[in-house]
């Protein structure tokens, strides 16, 4: 059976041109030529009309994205031109996917530290009314799932061979409080809403909020849920809080919250700035890994490949679900005090910004916290159990290897509707009958009235 190959929307409207309305290739031949089947070729000439539009509309993503940017002050970098490096590297020859596009020095090197000092300096006046349980803090991350060590897969008892990087993704929403004490049930956004694993199944029963799009992207319809939500239920608590969080464009600005205030952070500096990013996230992960591993153990004795070792949706759901609660309310504190929150049940503060821009988040927690980095070391313990065909990697790099992952569209939110990318996965674990969210957002009257 041939492998299945998932066409771009470019191949699309090439496709379309060399049929040229039934006047050029035949569908037997555009079948072979793009490596697809005859029922493929037939959807993809049923729909050229949404295609060629869509196609005519990307035209101007690039001139809309630089626009946007320019106005936010906000240079191009990072995700974006790592995307772009991907496809220069496609382009010449990488087929493969064995090309990393690294992020370079990245946003730490690039903070502003002026403007991260001041920010510092102001945080104990913003904060003055709100009691440190009322001190919130919310970032999205990218998560392989199914990442496993390396390419190919050799257990301790079975030399395997074949195999490679799962690709499933997901982008999780995490928001807990200054004090540790509340951390919110996460949001898991994935490609399909309701996957084989979940027949006869009650979603809302499950250890996290599922949400579900084409692109497995934050966006402002499933952030602005959230925020509703949020709000109602610090309505009924009769609470006041406030919400930090970074300014993406998945981020509304003009949303009416009658029980949040959102406070977002200075551009180009939540590498230093946001307590998520200065190590929970960081020790989120280890744990998932932690879980991802053990269960790679447990079957080495059964395991001939390394598809074999299945990991569904339901196994990473309870895996984000305890990796979540095993993070420490020390560790969260100890996060907020780095960014330059200051605990008013406490005296001392550390910022963020006194330490050397090329200090890693995990290293400007060392001093008050060494839990990071014992469960680091328990991760190496475990990885030794598995050899990856001579190049296991460390704990360190298993952890931080979707550092980089877009957890949103960098250029502009209405931009993600253009992008056609297949919503089925290449596992068992997905399903024909998948279903993705497609549902229209609430009215902006209906929006204002659960939000007031």
């Amino acid at each position: 059976m041939s492998i299945r190959h998932d066409l771009t929307l470019q191949q699309k409207i090439e496709l379309i041109n060399d049929n040229r309305n039934g006047n050029g290739l035949s569908q037997r031949t555009l079948a072979v030529k793009y490596n697809i089947s005859l029922g493929s070729v037939s959807n993809v000439l049923k729909r050229k009309a949404e295609y060629l539009d869509d196609y005519g509309a990307n035209q101007n993503h690039n001139v809309k994205r630089k626009i946007i940017h320019r106005s936010k002050n906000i240079p191009i970098s990072g995700p974006i031109l790592q995307e772009k490096a991907r496809e220069v590297a496609e382009s010449l020859g990488d087929k493969m996917g064995s090309f990393k596009a690294s992020n370079g020095c990245g946003e730490r090197l690039s903070v502003d530290i002026t403007t991260a000092d001041d920010w510092v300096q102001r945080i104990p006046k913003i904060i003055d009314d709100y009691d440190p349980k009322d001190i919130f803090n919310c970032d999205e991350t990218g998560l392989f799932f199914k990442f496993m060590p390396d390419k190919s897969l050799t257990l301790n008892r079975e030399q395997c061979k074949g195999g490679k990087k799962s690709k499933e993704r997901y982008t999780i929403l995490f928001c807990v409080n200054s004090t540790g004490e509340e951390k919110l049930k996460p949001l898991v956004i994935a490609k399909s809403l309701k996957p084989r694993c979940f027949k006869n199944l009650n979603v809302s029963k499950l250890p996290i909020n599922w949400r579900a799009n084409k692109t497995a992207w934050m966006n402002v319809k499933l952030f602005s849920e959230w925020l509703s939500d949020l709000n109602v239920s610090m309505k009924k608590q009769k609470r006041k809080i406030i919400l930090f969080l970074d300014n993406a464009p998945c981020h509304p600005v003009d949303i009416e919250l009658s029980n949040i205030k959102l406070q977002y952070f200075p551009p180009n500096t939540t590498s230093k700035l946001q307590p998520l990013d200065q190590g929970i996230i960081h020790a989120f992960k280890t744990h998932y890994r932690k879980h991802l591993v053990k269960h790679i153990i447990a079957r080495c004795t059964t395991a001939q490949t390394p598809d074999d070792i299945k990991i569904t949706h339901l196994d990473a759901i309870y895996w984000i679900d305890a990796a979540w609660k095993a993070v420490t309310h020390t560790t969260i504190r100890n996060t907020f005090r780095v960014a330059g929150f200051k605990d008013k049940q406490h005296d001392d503060i550390t910022t963020a910004t006194s330490n050397d821009t090329e200090t890693s988040s995990t290293d400007s927690t060392k001093s008050t916290d060494d839990e990071p980095y014992k469960d680091l070391k328990k991760l190496d313990d475990l990885l030794e159990h598995v050899t990856i065909g001579g190049q296991t990697m460390n704990a360190a790099d298993f952890v931080d290897i979707d550092n980089d992952t877009p957890a949103y569209n960098e250029w502009f939110d209405q931009c993600e509707q253009l992008v056609l990318c297949d919503v089925k996965g290449q596992d068992d674990d997905y399903d024909d009958d998948d279903q993705i969210l497609t549902e229209s957002p609430p009215k902006l009257t209906e929006a204002k009235k659960k939000n007031n």
